[in-house]
């Protein structure tokens, strides 16, 4: 069964062509009560989850403070003190901590929550928290102009319409259809350069993932050619760029652990460049758009990384 989105994620030319495209539809849209859970209701207050939490994050920037949540601090400031998302920065500047007596179903439903939203490019988890990344004003504008403005229509009585409704780009029922797939699922290709926004919300200049790499790998090695930047470069603090395995990979992959770094390595400023030089050669003698698997481009840039001097 295949609603309007999931026939607009399956179209190349659809709307949606990026994590970030799905995400920023989706967080204005979900909101408690939530149609798929027995105990729904149409008649209770709206809360907007996502939009809250993003919300506060930005409060916390512009206050010039760390933009980072834990669970406890989104029970004590969010949910304690009943926000629903539909208020204005000003209101989460103002937040003080409250007492939130949360039961072990409710943190680990947030926990999840959490982990999924964390997939946005702008965000984070590390070592327990939900990190705000670097992000220009205009990037924050258009969150709190568009992204964050939660979907504010009249609930459906009825569970299955209020899905439906929840599911579809516009503000109404679309029917979803059953459809074949004629085509090979391998044939399907993720195409980096349809990319939307990508100026304000680019996974590869991460400050927070920098950061974070760079305390578990203290020292500046580049990974392809081995070179240490602290010696060939001794006036700098840490001359190693970022650089993902998967381009179009989620930033940091969750494990049952936290956070994991494996998915990026650091390199040197040249051997970034070469190695993004290698994936266009590989991709074009391949004639494909992009990798179609994680495991692929790792195999790649290990290639890569084989005939580097």
């Amino acid at each position: 069964m295949v609603t309007d989105i999931c026939r607009d994620l399956a179209n190349s030319d659809g709307k949606i062509k990026s994590v970030n495209d799905y995400l920023f539809n989706y967080i204005r849209k979900f909101r408690f009560p939530f149609p798929a859970f027995d105990n729904y209701n149409a008649t209770d207050q709206r809360v907007y989850p996502f939009c809250a939490i993003l919300k506060y994050l930005i409060a916390q920037r512009e206050l010039g403070e760390e933009a980072k949540l834990s669970l406890d601090d989104i029970f004590n400031y969010i949910i304690g003190n009943n926000c629903t998302g539909f208020e204005d920065i000003e209101h989460y500047k103002a937040l003080v901590p409250v007492t939130y007596k949360h039961t072990d179903t409710e943190r680990r439903q947030l926990r999840e929550m959490v982990i999924f939203i964390s997939q946005l490019s702008v965000l984070k988890v590390y070592d327990g928290f939900l990190y705000l990344d670097e992000i220009s004003d205009s990037a924050k504008n258009e969150m709190l102009t568009i992204f964050l403005i939660p979907e504010n229509r009249s609930a459906k009585i009825d569970r299955t319409e209020e899905f439906l409704e929840m599911a579809s780009f516009c503000n109404r029922i679309i029917v979803p259809t059953f459809e074949m797939l004629t085509s090979d699922p391998s044939d399907i290709e993720f195409i980096e350069g349809n990319r939307k926004r990508v100026e304000h919300f680019r996974v590869e200049r991460s400050g927070l993932l920098r950061k974070h790499y760079k305390q578990v790998n203290p020292n500046p090695v580049c990974c392809a050619c081995g070179a240490d930047m602290s010696k060939c470069y001794p006036w700098t603090d840490y001359m190693l760029d970022i650089h993902h395995l998967l381009p179009l990979s989620s930033a940091m992959a969750i494990s049952k652990s936290g956070t994991s770094l494996t998915d990026i390595v650091g390199l040197c400023p040249s051997c970034h460049r070469a190695v993004h030089m290698y994936y266009h050669k590989w991709l074009k003698e391949n004639d494909q758009a992009d990798f179609k698997s994680k495991q692929e481009a790792h195999d790649v840039f290990v290639q890569a990384t084989k005939e580097i001097v």
